[in-house]
């Protein structure tokens, strides 16, 4: 039986992550698989000055060398929804921040969204070298 985007099912959420920048700084995104085999990940990045959301189907892309981080599962939920959830959150089309609107905080956003709640350590690291007056250098 085929499914359409709007029918919710089963997925598990994969978070990736993979370097960029040197070892301190991470590109996060999500996959969601769905129970029938359909996949896609969103993720964010700084464009211009805005954090911009996209979207594909499939997994990140191989030749990135992206890292499987870790895997939630989540019922009940539909592609149509997690695209119309993701285009909705407070951080898409913002200024972007390297601390505080960025590609981490829209992943943990939309986990959130799906009842998956991400330790708040990973970006401790993060928002402390951006105290440390580092965050221009590391600004991706």
């Amino acid at each position: 039986m085929g499914y359409s985007r709007s029918d919710k099912r089963g997925c598990d959420i994969y978070f990736y992550r993979r370097h960029i920048g040197g070892l301190l700084v991470w590109h996060w995104a999500l996959t969601f698989w769905w129970d029938d085999g359909y996949k896609e990940t969103y993720e964010a990045d700084k464009r211009g000055d805005y954090l911009r959301m996209d979207w594909y189907e499939g997994k990140p892309d191989p030749s990135h060398d992206w890292d499987l981080w870790n895997s939630y599962r989540c019922n009940n939920c539909s592609p149509a929804e997690v695209t119309r959830t993701a285009k909705g959150l407070d951080c898409v089309d913002r200024t972007y921040s390297w601390m505080y609107s960025n590609c981490h905080d829209f992943a943990k956003a939309l986990a959130s969204k799906f009842g998956v709640s991400l330790p708040p350590g990973i970006a401790k690291v993060v928002r402390t070298i951006g105290t440390l007056g580092l965050d221009n250098f590391l600004n991706h």
